[in-house]
């Protein structure tokens, strides 16, 4: 039979053949889509519509747990600090005289107002105990006492835990304009004797901004979106209305702690309900996104019906035109393949262009072209590795930048000026290194001043957790080395080295040495290591996917190191948890002669 078909093909003219292939493969696919991959056009379409919900949720989630951290950062900085804080508070009020209790509250009811701003904190609230005579004037600083008796204040006591989010639903508290506030509680502990309550802090936030911030993460119909505590209270939800539909009469959630997994599905009142769910760094709210099962097919079920549409459209003006053009390629299809024949032999002539600007009229461009283009290629691909370059280069510096003008301007908003100018100067330098002239290649002494300046800067962020030793010969320091190759693996070393460990704090040491025509530089931390997997996909070159983002710039100076070396060059690891970790530069022994 297959014979049989065979033959009858050979006898077909190409424009038949053409005409034939077009109906079979614009009717076969219709076909296919409707009768049998259907359910799988669906599941990809719901997959689509799954990818947008966790972008969306993911985002919201970022933002909402970097809303809630500063909040959190705010509250430490009030409570740890010692001069406006501590300081008063710890005195002993039978020893305190009125002069120096007016000069004392007067500074720390400035301390506290200052930082009350109109995105994230709108109250600030002191909560005293006895014997302050400056309790009780005003808004801001009040009495233990009138507190004590309070459902969030014995709540805060029995949890025995850091702080603690409340809503105003639930402990009935309003701001001072009235408004439905979300809290964050904490108590302030003796710095000597942390058993001792010297103070109570509380930070509002306006529940419309944060409710405003959870609603993003609803992009379906119907979608909600709350947070939740370990206790089952909800802090917050973007619609209070869906809430009493979805779950009991008093609009109460399900516990999130019978579901580790964060994605689910549950049957509440008689409707399929898609969960999604993650908890917010440093705290026990968790965020929880609930969609309806039916909102998702819905939406699946009429895009699929508008893809099988536009094919059916596509099919009958394909249909339709296949007549014209499997007759209107075949002449000069037939033309090409002499020539094409010809130039196998090594006759290259040109071909006269006919009429027309279709993918045939550019294949005979193209061929008569083709010798010159095959003499621009190694231009056009040494072009290409140079923009390659550019473009993996450019890629490292601007996440750096925002993060050290945020922090200047944080420093500036609280009043710590006299570091400002330290930290400018070592920016301004870090960057004039980072120009260069608008040179690649620097030397290693160069490139370590730049990590130095790097340092410098995120020693002024972190309050100088990170020690950095330059254990480098001075006879490599003329060496040459690709801009920005150790600023990105020092970045990670603190980022994900030596702030997540216990104390927060390190050593960084960066050395050298000769292997033959090489040149070895080891980067080494003592920070949290990294495990296995994790190591493995550094090795290979693969992205790392986490919510920091670990390795991006990483695998970023391996691609330098290799569109410039070569494979036999680039970056190796050694790591395991708890040990820190080494990171190997291996570049050639090139040293700059306009320096010796």
């Amino acid at each position: 039979m297959f014979n049989s078909f065979n033959r009858i093909l050979l006898k077909l003219r190409l424009k038949q053949k053409l005409l034939l292939s077009y109906l079979l493969l614009i009717l076969l696919p219709i076909l296919y889509l409707q009768f049998y991959a259907s359910g799988k056009v669906t599941g990809i379409i719901q997959e689509m519509v799954n990818f947008s919900l966790n972008q969306s949720f993911n985002q919201t989630h970022s933002f909402l747990s970097y809303k809630l951290k500063r909040m959190t950062d705010v509250s430490d900085i009030i409570a740890l600090d010692e001069q406006n804080m501590t300081r008063i508070l710890t005195r002993n009020v039978n020893d305190y005289n009125i002069h120096d209790q007016l000069q004392d509250g007067n500074i720390m009811r400035q301390f506290i107002t200052s930082f009350r701003d109109s995105t994230d904190v709108s109250e600030v609230r002191l909560y005293l105990p006895k014997g302050f005579l400056f309790a009780d004037e005003g808004s801001n600083m009040l009495r233990l006492d009138d507190v004590q008796n309070s459902t969030w204040y014995k709540n805060l006591v029995n949890a025995r835990v850091k702080l603690m989010w409340f809503s105003s639903h639930d402990y009935p508290t309003l701001a001072s304009n009235g408004r439905p506030v979300i809290s964050l509680i904490r108590l302030i502990r003796h710095p000597n004797h942390y058993n001792d309550t010297i103070g109570v802090l509380r930070l509002d936030m306006d529940e419309r901004n944060l409710k405003e911030i959870v609603s993003r993460a609803n992009t379906v119909k119907n979608s909600l979106t709350y947070l939740q505590n370990s206790d089952g209270l909800i802090l917050i939800a973007s619609d209070e209305l869906l809430m009493k539909q979805y779950f009991l009469a008093d609009g109460s959630a399900p516990i999130r702690t019978q579901h580790s997994s964060p994605s689910y599905k549950q049957i509440i009142n008689g409707r399929e309900l898609e969960f999604l769910q993650l908890p917010i760094p440093q705290t026990d709210l968790t965020m929880v996104t609930v969609i309806p099962s039916q909102e998702i097919v819905s939406r699946s079920t009429r895009l699929q019906k508008e893809l099988l549409a536009s094919l059916l459209v596509v099919a009958l003006l394909a249909i339709g035109l296949a007549q014209y053009i499997s007759l209107h390629m075949t002449r000069r299809i037939t033309h090409l393949s002499q020539k094409m024949k010809a130039m196998e032999a090594g006759f290259l002539e040109p071909i006269v262009k006919p009429s027309g600007e279709d993918e045939i009229g550019e294949l005979i461009q193209s061929y008569n072209y083709m010798s010159k283009q095959l003499a621009l290629l190694k231009d056009v691909e040494v072009k290409a590795i140079k923009s390659e370059l550019k473009a993996l280069q450019s890629q490292i510096n601007p996440h750096f930048l925002y993060n050290t003008l945020d922090q200047i301007n944080w420093m500036a908003q609280f009043g710590m000026n006299d570091q400002i100018p330290t930290l400018v100067h070592s920016l301004a330098g870090y960057y004039k290194l980072t120009l260069s002239n608008g040179q690649d290649i620097i030397t290693i002494g160069h490139e370590l001043k730049l990590v130095d300046y790097y340092v410098q800067i995120q020693n002024i962020r972190f309050e100088q957790r990170i020690e950095f030793i330059m254990g480098v010969d001075e006879e490599f320091l003329q060496g040459l080395i690709p801009k920005l190759t150790l600023q990105p693996i020092i970045e990670n070393a603190i980022l994900h080295g030596i702030l997540k460990s216990e104390n927060r704090e390190g050593i960084i040491t960066v050395t050298c040495e000769r292997q033959a025509d090489q040149i070895v530089l080891s980067v080494v931390d003592d920070g949290v290591g990294m495990d296995g997997a994790h190591l493995e996909a550094l090795q290979l070159g693969s992205k790392i996917i986490n919510p920091n983002g670990s390795g991006y710039g990483i695998r970023n100076v391996q691609e330098r190191i290799k569109l410039y070396y070569g494979e036999a060059f680039g970056l190796q690891f050694f790591s395991s948890p708890g040990d820190g970790m080494i990171v190997e530069v291996h570049i050639p022994l090139v040293m700059d002669s306009d320096s010796l």
